[in-house]
């Protein structure tokens, strides 16, 4: 059984690779610059949900280590990814 923290989980990433496809989506370059902070806007302004950004900033880190991106040098955490790779990317 799945404990209600699994669910919950599974929702955010969810949600979280909806955010993604979206900034892929609308982006004009070749490569996206992905953040908590990004996808947070884009959940509240797309989807209505309001979830707190450290939350976001997990997701996205484990999601960015699983598929390899490139950490940029900044205080936030910022990712880099290839529109292109998007599809092959394993949440």
């Amino acid at each position: 059984m799945n404990s209600e923290n699994e669910i919950e989980k599974e929702k955010l990433l969810d949600y979280v690779k909806k955010a993604i496809k979206v900034l892929c989506e609308k982006n004009i370059s070749e490569v996206v610059i992905l953040s908590s902070y990004k996808i947070n806007a884009v959940l509240k302004e797309n989807f209505g949900i309001d979830v707190k950004v450290d939350k976001i900033g997990r997701v996205l880190s484990t999601l960015a280590k699983r598929n390899h991106l490139k950490r940029l040098g900044t205080n936030i955490p910022k990712y880099k990814l290839n529109i292109s790779n998007f599809t092959s990317l394993m949440f």
